[in-house]
């Protein structure tokens, strides 16, 4: 092929890279500097507020604005350490540093098959080890059995939680550090091609540099999102039901909320090697917004149904008990049933049968930096011919059933349903902008076999 027809796909690849990060029609000043400062400051402060009104405010709303804003005895100084001070609390600061030397540690020496990610612009394949379900299964039993030592010494893991406060300033100071680091190791030593790095200091720091950065070999994301962020959920989920069965003896409402974040994350891990090819890693650079919101937003905002319950126990009943968690597992099944048969249709290259009939696959081409193409296959067949994210509906609906044992006389724990309801939203639109700048008409007439991008007939 001549050398200008490969420059132009050269260039026409390389503003697809860069336009999946560009902001077309808004202000840089705007979308570069102000909204990642006003960001990386109100995330914390909104995560610890989370934790404040849940202590000090009943739960209630209404009562933390009043307080904020009209209490004459809340000094400067309380708001500072209360919200927005990061203090370093060295006893939580021991825990999380130990946690994460063991996540890598346990990543690094467990077997598993080596797999692939999908390719990058670059023509960069990531490599990983398909170990991360037996991580999670060890580390749940690691887990029970520290618990049995610490409970026949007097103590307790629910230590955490009764300095849960001190805990989240301590990894939210932690993670602004490595996200720090990180970005650092992307400006000056990246692990791959796939790196995008600014004179902007403050958009580099929140949206990351690197795509794929390796610090001894060992996935940087896999490890905030899958080893640290995922599996903590899971275990603060078991602090959060211990503490309120220490408070109050066997609590049913507790106990649903546990259960099924549990499966849920048993599924996930189960399918981690799906998770690393989805839009979270191939698109997301690690930054603020990846890692420290794996690191922070997953243990403040993801367990708060959990930790609303240690002080608002309620009872549900056997009959509820029971309904919750049939349809809780019911959308589990459903949201891996959904990746499940995207999966099997790439394995079998689009032959295969769904729901007994032959999968309808669109095979689209797409052209890397390097020039060489390459091949996807879209599934509009199964679920997948309801809505090009219908797996997001049962993810919704699980979120709702793990949050419904809280009740309904507050809203505060329903804002991880609100914020999960955002941002699968909006991912579904980013991705549907990705789609369209990576594979051009092709994505056009895939849309219109599938034409909902989530909710039929409303989205």
């Amino acid at each position: 092929m001549p050398s200008h027809v490969d420059e132009k796909h050269q260039s026409k690849s390389t503003a697809h890279q860069l336009s999946i990060h560009a902001r077309k029609g808004h202000n840089k000043l705007i979308s570069e500097s102000i909204l990642p400062l006003f960001l990386c400051l109100a995330c914390p402060f909104f995560v610890r507020s989370i934790v404040f009104i849940c202590d000090h405010c009943h739960g209630s709303i209404i009562e933390f604005f009043s307080k904020l804003l009209f209490d004459p005895t809340m000094t400067l100084k309380q708001v500072l350490d209360h919200f927005f001070y990061f203090k370093w609390h060295w006893p939580s600061a021991y825990i999380i540093i130990a946690f994460l030397i063991y996540s890598i540690v346990m990543t690094m020496i467990l077997p598993g098959e080596e797999y692939s990610g999908p390719i990058t612009d670059t023509g960069h394949i990531p490599k990983y080890r398909n170990n991360g379900f037996s991580y999670y299964l060890i580390s749940l039993v690691n887990f029970a059995i520290l618990t049995i030592v610490l409970k026949s010494n007097g103590l307790s893991p629910t230590y955490i939680y009764d300095h849960w406060e001190d805990f989240l300033s301590t990894v939210s100071t932690f993670a602004f550090l490595l996200c720090f680091l990180v970005m650092l190791k992307g400006k000056y030593m990246p692990s791959t091609a796939d790196h995008r790095s600014s004179s902007n200091w403050l958009t580099d720091f929140y949206r990351g540099v690197e795509l794929y950065p390796r610090i001894f070999d060992v996935d940087v994301k896999l490890i905030t999102n899958c080893r640290y962020g995922m599996l903590s959920w899971a275990l603060l989920s078991v602090i959060f039901c211990m503490k309120t069965f220490e408070l109050y003896g066997y609590t049913d409402s507790a106990l649903v909320t546990c259960l099924l974040t549990l499966v849920y994350l048993t599924k996930f891990f189960w399918w981690e090697s799906g998770y690393m090819k989805t839009i979270d890693i191939i698109v997301d650079r690690a930054g603020f917004y990846l890692c420290w919101g794996c690191l922070v937003w997953v243990s403040g905002i993801y367990t708060l149904p959990s930790y609303f319950l240690v002080t608002h126990p309620i009872e549900l009943g056997l009959t509820q008990t029971i309904i919750v968690l049939l349809l809780g597992f019911l959308s589990i099944y459903i949201n891996y049933d959904c990746d499940r048969q995207k999966i099997d249709v790439r394995t079998a290259n689009g032959r295969c049968n769904v729901w007994g009939k032959p999968a309808e696959v669109l095979r689209v081409k797409f052209r890397l930096l390097n020039g060489k193409e390459s091949e996807s296959i879209l599934l509009a067949s199964g679920y997948w011919a309801i809505s090009r994210h219908f797996h997001y509906i049962p993810e919704l609906a699980l979120a709702f059933l793990w949050t419904y044992p809280c009740g309904f006389h507050y809203i505060l724990p329903y804002f991880y349903v609100i914020i999960l309801f955002v941002l699968l939203m909006h991912r579904a639109h980013r991705y549907d902008q990705k789609c369209t700048l990576k594979y051009g008409q092709s994505w056009k007439q895939y849309c219109q076999l599938v034409p909902w991008k989530v909710w039929p007939g409303i989205y």
